[in-house]
């Protein structure tokens, strides 16, 4: 079986094969350019995951992103598309403080679209990241995602247990939850994650 890397470290090269994978899935303009994201990441770098095949090529990652309120608001209400999102509306982590999640952009490269354990690899790489978030004492006030296929849909009502919003302007789905409810969520999927594992 292929070695799976998860990865939190990127560059633009990086980047544009993220970009080239994103286009096989969403609309031209439900897309930020790489040259746009590397700035989201050089404000935070913690807002995106991904994961490396055995050759070192980027296979999958999504973009989590703690976004200024107002903004948040404005993608749950359908007056803004993820795409318009520019580095300055995009928050650094400090300890002890609290944010507004953005869940953008889950995407796998289409060799490895029904690949379980690229999916799972993906997921470990974000339990991680909310880890490392919940041991600084940072809280998720709500999480937010932006569903523009079938599996997106599939992963934020049944995966994530996230609550139906809205149909936006540009073909998707808006889905939302509680912080809370969300951590709870990846909890429960942790510990199937471990009963999978489990072999004694």
């Amino acid at each position: 079986m292929e070695k799976l890397k998860i990865e939190y470290k990127f560059d633009l090269e990086d980047f544009i094969v993220m970009e080239n994978i994103e286009h096989s899935y969403f609309p031209n303009d439900n897309i930020t350019t790489a040259e746009e994201v590397i700035k989201w990441y050089e404000k935070n770098n913690l807002t995106c995951i991904g994961v490396r095949n055995a050759d070192n090529q980027i296979i999958a990652s999504v973009n989590i992103l703690p976004l200024k309120k107002e903004v948040f608001k404005d993608i749950y209400e359908n007056r803004m598309n993820e795409a318009d999102v520019v580095y300055n509306q995009i928050e650094e982590y400090k300890d002890d403080n609290s944010y507004h999640i953005y869940l953008s952009s889950i995407s796998i490269d289409k060799k490895y679209k029904n690949n379980y354990k690229v999916i799972t690899t993906l997921l470990s790489g974000c339990m991680n990241l909310l880890d490392m978030l919940i041991k600084r004492n940072i809280k998720i006030e709500k999480i937010m995602a932006d569903a523009s296929t079938i599996h997106g849909e599939k992963i934020c009502r049944k995966l994530l247990r996230m609550d139906y919003i809205i149909d936006t302007s540009h073909d998707s789905k808006i889905y939302c939850e509680d912080g809370e409810e969300f951590i709870n969520a990846i909890e429960k999927i942790k510990k199937k994650a471990l009963k999978s594992l489990n072999i004694f």
